[in-house]
């Protein structure tokens, strides 16, 4: 069995150079990108907890000192040849990817009914919801919907791309939203890498 390299995800260094962004990594440099790997077999991944952990760990490292691209959880190249080939592929819309990301960070904003037994209908509910990711979506840069979980009691929600130095004022719009709307209860949390915004085109 070859070994390969596991991608974690592509990283947008602007002149920084550097051999490692995580911890038991290294870096593989196109230009000014560099991809986030770790040698791993070339076989088809069955990524279990602790692999998404891991995943997850090395993009949060990464993300906090650079505009990172996140990988899908087990992508993996034959060798670094090949990686570099994709990467050259692939270059000029990564980096118009990154350049995007770069200084913005995501929080992701959960609106829940915060009576269990409120009598609210959920159409009103859900209007309401609507009415402050709308405020909220004028603090950020982009804003995308998650899914709505009834089952759950998750009425809506959405991730929001923030620029890193207004990350305060997004907190402070998200805790007035849910200080204006006594029967929504809004929770935020992040920052977190871009997994919302960005899908790699993994093929060539």
């Amino acid at each position: 069995m070859s070994e390969g390299l596991v991608l974690y995800g592509i990283a947008l260094l602007d002149g920084v150079e550097t051999t490692a962004l995580a911890a038991d990594t290294s870096v593989v440099s196109v230009r000014d990108l560099g991809a986030v790997a770790a040698p791993a077999p070339y076989q088809r991944q069955h990524p279990d907890e602790r692999d998404l952990e891991r995943h997850a760990a090395v993009l949060s490292t990464v993300a906090e000192r650079f505009a990172v691209a996140p990988a899908p959880v087990g992508t993996v190249f034959r060798d670094r040849a090949a990686l570099v080939r994709w990467m050259e592929l692939h270059y000029h819309a990564l980096h118009e990817t990154l350049a995007y990301l770069d200084g913005r960070t995501v929080a992701r904003v959960h609106i829940v009914k915060r009576d269990p037994a409120s009598t609210i209908e959920g159409a009103a509910l859900a209007a309401r919801a609507a009415d402050v990711l709308k405020h909220l979506r004028a603090q950020a840069a982009a804003m995308v919907p998650l899914k709505t979980e009834q089952l759950t009691g998750i009425v809506l929600s959405g991730a929001f791309l923030v620029e890193r130095d207004k990350w305060g004022a997004f907190t402070s719009a998200v805790g007035s939203a849910g200080a204006a709307h006594a029967d929504l209860d809004i929770r935020m949390t992040g920052p977190w890498p871009p997994y919302d915004f960005v899908r790699l085109d993994l093929g060539g």
